[in-house]
């Protein structure tokens, strides 16, 4: 075992090693010469040449479509009609209303004013679909999101994948368009003086339309399991960053790795995603509805790949992972950069459309810019972080091209892909620790016990979540202490498999398995988060026993799931009292 662990890491140092910094950038440059909007030919294109490439490094590759249901941002002006009558560069944005034919006119008013009821309200930062519900909830007849200097785009809804009658009722009702801070400005100061009339022009293209999909695969002998590897092809303009240099890679990963297939201890499918942004996350999604039962049976993981390569992308220990990837991610970014990882939490964003499925992931959105350098920047980001401060001020612009591309940096990033990946294909048991998982489960627990008081009681699950945590212990003594035989190593990763569904069901996922959560802020156990809701309620009030009823039904779907998880482990420990 000692020598085959040494043989291992031998050919991750040479793949390490092999990464080519020029086929890297010939890559991203000739994917970013597209627009590569979803459902345009454009998009279709860049495929065609991702599959030439895949095909000339060996992978079998299947380029299909699908229906999708996608928006697409046509045009947005705005104008103060008084009291100084100018004209302002506006954007508007996916899934919003289009304006009426003539335009649509009102009174301007500031997000936060007490009554908004037929105005156009104004706001800070980027379109967020829940802020926008909020708004119109109030009232509002529009909103104007004042950004930076530069026009993001952003969809603006809490839909994951299609809509279903379950939640067409939560698309936008109103028109949104963003302007830059200079503009903003001056609209507020006029505000200030007096009454302001807002004249709004928006078009937005929403409906149904056929999507490309590519996937690329090469099996690993004697088995059907695989590794998912995948990233976004559509783009905003030409996105260099966004997500070609991410699509440049995975396919240098891939064509490194496939000199190593001999070693593979499972397969490889890489998939390129259409309608992220502007489907949200939809052939993610369409993929999960159509390959649940392949995916649940015979997916180990899912690495996903998207912002590699940026300038100034500095930060690389605070990148997305689940707890169990955690100790994964850490010894690689170690051992290549000798930095210290602390990682964050991934969360509903970067095509996480595999939660229901069950699927262990790591990475999402990778390297980002020092924080202290981009306070003042709208960018993507995520959590509460130390360092990060997002992908960059040409997020989701025009101006993200391939000027804004670091070869060093993106070589860097792609070095860590190249050996998490490798360690996914090649260990013998597969890296995952969900040891880490458990401990945050009995961590927020305990926290949301303590807020609750006598609200709830979680003792039952606490009891449970430490037999749990006995039984796993015991599973990973044995596989760190190496007294796994050969011959029982594709049981422990059926096992570990099944864990997984088990416990990423918990803590990522709160809706039934077959269905998809609303985008959004995710509580560490999903299905427990109404109790943060219940702390701040008036005791006998009426919303106080509708949050607990809330509360109970997603304890028992908790205490169910551990229970399961603990009796797949039920060969690891001798101590009886299951309950």
């Amino acid at each position: 075992m000692k020598d085959y662990v040494m043989e291992l890491e031998h050919i991750e140092n040479s793949l390490v090693d092999r990464v080519d910094g020029k086929k890297l950038m010939d890559y991203t440059s000739n994917i970013a010469k597209w627009v590569r909007i979803s459902g345009t030919q454009e998009e279709v294109d860049s495929l065609l040449y991702c599959e030439k490439v895949m095909k000339e490094i060996g992978y079998e590759t299947k380029l299909t479509f699908h229906d999708a249901f996608i928006s697409v941002p046509v045009r947005a002006h705005v104008e103060m009609v008084s009291p100084v009558p100018m004209g302002f560069r506006a954007l508007t944005h996916c899934f919003t209303r289009s304006a009426p034919e003539h335009g649509l006119e009102g009174g301007a008013v500031d997000s936060d004013s007490p009554d908004i009821n037929g105005l156009i309200a104004i706001k800070d930062g980027l379109p967020n679909a829940d802020q926008v519900r909020d708004m119109e909830k109030r009232g509002a007849v529009a909103v104007i999101y004042v950004q930076d200097d530069n026009l993001h785009n952003s969809p603006v809804s809490s839909l994951w994948g299609g809509p279903t009658e379950k939640t067409e009722g939560l698309l936008p009702g109103i028109p949104v368009v963003s302007v830059v801070r200079q503009d903003g400005a001056f609209i507020r100061d006029q505000m200030k003086k007096g009454p302001v009339k807002i004249w709004i022009q928006s078009v937005v293209d929403t409906g149904w339309r056929k999507v490309p999909l590519l996937e690329a695969q090469l099996k690993a002998e004697g088995t059907e399991d695989f590794l998912l590897f995948g990233s976004h092809i559509d783009s905003w303009d030409y996105g260099a960053m966004d997500n070609g240099a991410a699509n440049a890679t995975m396919i240098e990963c891939a064509r490194l790795l496939a000199a190593e297939q001999k070693s593979w201890k499972r397969g490889l499918r890489l998939v390129f995603w259409a309608g992220h942004s502007q489907g949200k996350f939809f052939s993610s999604a369409w993929y999960a509805d159509n390959h649940f039962e392949e995916l649940e049976k015979h997916c180990a993981g899912y690495v996903y790949v998207d912002s590699t390569g940026g300038k100034d992308a500095v930060v690389i220990d605070e990148a997305p992972v689940m707890p169990q990837t955690r100790s994964l991610a850490a010894s690689v970014i170690k051992k290549q950069t000798g930095i210290e990882f602390i990682g964050k939490r991934i969360g509903h964003f970067a095509d996480q459309s595999f939660y229901g499925v069950g699927l262990t992931s790591i990475f999402g959105t990778f390297s980002e810019q020092d924080i202290e350098k981009t306070r003042d920047i709208l960018s993507f980001r995520t959590g509460t972080p130390k360092h990060a401060g997002g992908l960059g001020w040409w997020w989701h612009t025009e101006h993200d091209t391939m000027d804004i591309i670091d070869r060093d940096i993106l070589i860097r990033d792609t070095k860590i892909y190249v050996a998490v990946v490798w360690r996914l294909l090649s260990s013998a048991v597969l890296p995952y620790d969900f040891r880490e998982a458990v401990e945050e489960m009995k961590e927020t627990v305990e926290s949301l016990g303590s807020l609750l008081g006598d609200r709830f009681d979680f003792m039952p699950l606490r009891e449970r979540l430490c037999l749990l945590e006995r039984r796993m212990g015991n599973l990973y003594r044995q596989i760190e202490g190496n007294e796994i035989p050969d011959e029982d190593a594709d049981s422990v990763n059926a096992l570990l498999q099944k864990l997984s569904h088990k416990i990423v069901r918990i803590t990522f996922h709160g809706e039934n398995h077959f269905d998809f959560d609303l985008s959004g802020a995710m509580y560490p156990i999903p299905s427990l988060g109404d109790g943060v809701r219940l702390a701040g309620c008036n005791k006998d009030s009426y919303r106080y026993f509708v949050l607990r009823t809330q509360l109970m039904r997603g304890y028992n779907r908790v205490m169910s799931y551990v229970r399961e998880a603990a009796e797949l482990l039920a060969g690891y420990d001798d101590i009886d009292g299951e309950r």
